[in-house]
């Protein structure tokens, strides 16, 4: 078994990756060409090495590889077809039964929330992939019965004296860790397989889909009653346009590069601008020389990328049209809808709202059947605490109402005319003529 890592660093050197005692190439978890890339500029060097190769069989296995197998055909399939050979491709469909729930989040408070009210058990699993270290860090100092999982990069040294090696190897051999939480980076989501039945949910702040499904992935089910909890951070839609502006960016830059070179690139961008997207490469002569070039798996991934998120807003645009016209409210829900389709869930939970329904449900209880005049008006708009799209609170019943029906809460709110004269205990009824409102609760 080799590492990709391994034949970068000899092509790097200028020298050649043997590949001749070798009948069979196997590239396991090979979407690390595609979504590894932003990680590592070489990618592109190992891939262009194996596809290169004339006597051997390559065969790439990933369930999240469908960039890369789409630019193997593309680019691949004539070549192979005028030399008598062919590429064949083989799949499984990916099933998401064994997701008991999917939900979203935006604070971790509302995690640890979470947590507490459903997942305090002592035998109660959790795997926590973090974007970045600093924050997989902090949390495995924040809860002791935890461990804690990064890269062995240079660039994580000062990290490195906190993950527990002899752990971490008895997870990688047994597939199971044995604390309550598993705090880590993606070097998580390649080559690591947990089989334990008590991982019982798993929280993701991983953006890229790809990356976020090999995640998810990594706990393996051992039968049909073995199910997992997902928790995802949300993305508004401001979220997504700002990311799409940023990918389109690189794209751009890379455009530039490519149909003017050089000087074309530097037009763009500026003399003195950070070249990201391009890297240094050895001639075939063995000396090094400096040549830019675009990493073809940066510019694959990134347009892949960019594709999916205008499709994530275009459909979110298209479900809000249908909403205002059916009397709904739009909603900056894109990411959400997209990845509950995505893994075949039709509910749809931000944990957020859910203790915010909750507390308002509370708070309903301890009014229903009272009347409520204008001076006391003011609390209920502000428990509501609805929004529109300019932030600003909504105070109108009728908003109200509409709220309670939409989110199907067991509660309704109207205005009436208090036409009493008297009080029960025979007083003048000081409100008489005026409009109150009144919260009533529907049976079952």
């Amino acid at each position: 078994m080799e590492l990709y890592q391994t034949i970068e660093n000899q092509l790097n050197e200028g020298k050649e990756y043997d590949f001749s005692p070798y009948k069979y190439i196997v590239c396991d978890e090979s979407h690390y060409f595609t979504t590894d890339s932003g990680f590592n500029d070489n990618a592109d060097d190992s891939l262009q090495a194996i596809l290169g190769l004339q006597s051997q069989i390559r065969i790439f296995m990933s369930a999240t590889g469908h960039v890369l197998f789409s630019y193997i055909k593309d680019q691949y399939r004539r070549k192979l077809k005028q030399k008598g050979n062919k590429i064949w491709t083989y799949s499984i469909p990916i099933k998401f039964n064994q997701i008991a729930s999917l939900s979203f989040y935006t604070g971790f408070y509302a995690i640890e929330k979470w947590i507490e009210r459903k997942f305090n058990k002592a035998n109660d699993k959790i795997i926590y992939f973090e974007d970045t270290i600093q924050k997989a860090f902090e949390l495995h100092m924040k809860y002791d019965d935890s461990l804690f999982v990064c890269s062995k990069s240079s660039k994580n040294k000062k990290y490195l004296k906190y993950v527990d090696d002899d752990q971490v190897e008895s997870m990688i051999k047994q597939n199971r860790f044995d604390c309550k939480y598993l705090f880590t980076t993606t070097v998580l989501d390649n080559g690591f397989d947990l089989k334990d039945e008590q991982i019982r949910l798993i929280v993701c702040d991983i953006f890229d889909v790809d990356m976020m499904l090999q995640c998810i992935g990594r706990k393996r089910f051992k039968n049909d009653q073995d199910k997992v909890h997902v928790v995802l951070l949300n993305r508004s839609n401001r979220d997504l346009n700002n990311y799409l502006r940023s990918v389109q960016k690189k794209l751009d830059e890379a455009d530039a590069f490519i149909h003017g070179g050089v000087e074309e690139w530097k037009k763009l961008v500026g003399k003195f601008s950070r070249q990201s997207n391009y890297k240094d490469n050895a001639t075939s002569d063995g000396k090094y020389k400096s040549k830019k070039t675009v990493s073809r798996v940066k510019y694959l991934q990134a347009v892949a990328t960019r594709n999916r998120i205008k499709d994530m807003l275009d459909r979110n645009r298209e479900t809000n049209e249908y909403r205002e016209e059916t009397g709904g409210r739009k909603a900056s829900d894109a990411y959400m809808m997209y990845i509950s389709n995505l893994l075949h869930k039709n509910k749809i939970t931000l944990i957020e709202k859910l203790f915010e329904k909750e507390e308002l449900c509370s708070y309903l209880e301890t009014i229903v059947g009272k009347r409520i005049y204008k001076d006391g008006q003011k609390q209920v708009i502000e428990k509501f605490d609805i929004k529109d799209y300019r932030g600003r609170l909504q105070k109108d019943i009728s908003q109200l109402q509409s709220y309670l029906q939409s989110n199907q809460f067991k509660y309704a709110i109207g205005s009436f005319p208090d036409n009493r004269k008297k009080l029960e205990d025979g007083s003048n009824n000081p409100h008489k003529g005026k409009r109150y409102w009144l919260v009533s609760k529907f049976k079952g």
